[in-house]
């Protein structure tokens, strides 16, 4: 049996070499277009806003960061990857696993026809699950730029395990949406309701409307800038209330069928069966308590009978109403960001008994909305960042930037920050996301510089990002360049996103309680430390 394996192992790697060989001039010419076509974009974006040397230095790293392998825009759906004929292997396999070891996979893309891709850039999810114990984690995909890639996992349980891997997106329906999301951030619309004197005009809006004769609204706070179409009657200043419009279809008819529901989020399949893996024989040591600062590893936990294990700190189960409260005695935690962030401010105020929403008179979803604890003497609020906002119709002075927000707060005692900023920016040219968590990044800065006993929390994007204009690998950039902008700050970064991609439910960009409980038990955590 070994000689097999060892066969296959040697076939493998000869394989690797020859499409390496074959594919060395296409994924030159593939990494540079990539880089020409990021700068271009970040040249004409830049244009629209005051810049400094500094940003301009910093925006290009971050679009260095970012760099994905892309094919010609128009390759035949023919030659694109196929999740049916591409397979996976199990690279050097052992009799026996044991939990803390390192397995690795090598996937091989094929094309509708079977045939072996000669360069990389389609976008994988990997994990290791058991249905059967609720268990799962995380792997990581290299990109060989040869057509292969290898997912490498850490065991992380002994008992039941197998290998899942997902082809999210291939390189082609990538390069698509790499190149609408620079060229048509009008893809995603929304509304502005002008009222005065008895009448009411609505009209389109966006960040920006060429050729178009606009009412501009510019903060320079945060030097942005705010369009809509100037209505018919009613004067600039008369705007009133902000909603979302709708989605413009974007796609030709030949760049629809790459996103055919048969070619996205789909399992590769393979010949690997579960297999049994034996316990740490060693003792585990023990890992630090949940403090600011910590970075995250790869993987950054796992789940097990449908509890979250952190690898970054020794994290706690809140599974009790009292034990929430008095966690947050004395506190206020003020959330900042979208309905991702919403859900964990829903999930406390129905959770904990004592905890009750003062009824603010808005709209639910915009916001914003507070709870108090009189017993326990603490308060949670939530409020959602400021436009792009894809929700309901709300009033243009509900809407606050998450750093003007910031600069508002004093050196108060017991104040806590939890913030996400990515899921309403996806369909814009990258250039706008830097600008917006720069301005944030400042305001940080400046608030542990007046209030240095701060907790600052920085929720990461989730996965499962299915609607319209959506993919999880455009969230996967943002959230690229979110960790990046706050990497040297004594902040949290909680890894959601790998909490959302390896659980045992299919991803949802709104999880389901069971996910959500995890997510705030990690938040209380680093609020409360052992």
């Amino acid at each position: 049996m070994s000689r097999i394996m060892n066969k296959l192992v040697f076939s493998i790697a000869a394989f690797c070499t020859l499409s390496f060989l074959t594919g060395f001039i296409h994924r030159i010419n593939m990494r540079e277009r990539s880089i020409k076509q990021s700068s271009q974009t970040a040249t004409t974006i830049m244009t629209t806003w005051p810049k400094t040397t500094h940003e301009d230095e910093e925006l290009h790293t971050l679009l260095k960061l970012t760099e994905w392998p892309l094919p010609m825009l128009n390759t035949s759906l023919e030659f694109s990857t196929h999740p049916r004929t591409s397979i996976y292997f199990l690279l050097h396999p052992r009799s026996t696993y044991i939990v803390g070891e390192k397995m690795e996979v090598l996937i091989i893309a094929k094309d509708h026809k079977g045939r072996t891709k000669s360069y990389g850039g389609d976008y994988f999810h990997a994990k290791l699950h058991s249905p059967s114990l609720k268990a799962g984690v995380s792997g990581s995909v290299s990109d060989n730029y040869n057509g292969t890639y290898t997912a490498s996992f850490i065991l992380q349980w002994p008992g039941e395990t197998m290998v899942s891997i997902k082809l999210m997106h291939s390189s082609e329906a990538i390069a698509i949406l790499h190149e609408k999301r620079s060229t048509r951030p009008d893809k995603v619309f929304f509304k502005g309701y002008f009222f005065k004197n008895g009448k009411e005009e609505v009209v389109e809006c966006n960040f920006n409307l060429p050729g178009q004769d606009v009412c501009e609204y510019y903060d320079s706070r945060n030097e942005e800038r705010w369009v809509c179409m100037r209505p018919k009657t009613l004067p600039c200043d008369a705007i009133r209330d902000h909603s979302s419009g709708g989605n413009r279809d974007i796609l030709s008819t030949e760049e629809k069928t790459f996103f055919s529901m048969s070619l996205i989020e789909q399992e590769i399949s393979s010949k690997i069966k579960s297999f049994n893996v034996l316990p740490q024989k060693d003792d585990i040591k023990d890992k630090n308590s949940c403090v600011s600062g910590l970075k995250n590893p790869n993987p950054s936990g796992f789940y097990y009978q449908d509890k979250w294990t952190s690898l970054v700190c020794s994290n706690q189960e809140f599974n009790t109403s009292n034990k929430v409260a008095n966690c947050l005695t004395g506190k206020m935690v003020y959330m900042f960001g979208d309905s991702t962030l919403r859900q964990w401010w829903e999930y406390l105020v129905k959770f904990v008994s004592t905890l009750k929403q003062i009824d603010l008179h808005v709209t639910h979803n915009p916001g914003p909305l507070l709870a108090t604890d009189s017993e326990y003497n603490y308060i949670v609020q939530w409020r959602t960042h400021q436009k792009p906002l894809r929700m309901e119709r709300t009033g243009i002075q509900e809407l606050h930037y998450i750093a003007t927000e910031l600069d508002g707060l004093g050196a108060r005692k017991g104040m806590v920050i939890v913030l996400t900023c990515w899921s309403h920016f996806l369909t814009y040219p990258l250039a706008f996301y830097v600008r917006r968590l720069q301005h944030i990044r400042e305001a940080i800065i400046q608030l542990l510089e007046r209030s240095p006993d701060t907790k600052i929390l920085i929720k990461s994007a989730n996965t499962g990002y299915k609607f319209s204009h959506g993919s999880d690998w455009l969230s996967y950039q943002l959230d690229t360049v979110m960790r990046a902008m706050f990497s040297t700050l004594p902040v949290t970064i909680l890894d959601v996103w790998q909490m959302t991609s390896c659980h045992r439910l299919p991803e949802n960009l709104h999880p389901l309680e069971i996910i959500v409980k995890n997510e705030v038990d990690l938040m209380l955590s680093f609020i409360c430390p052992q």
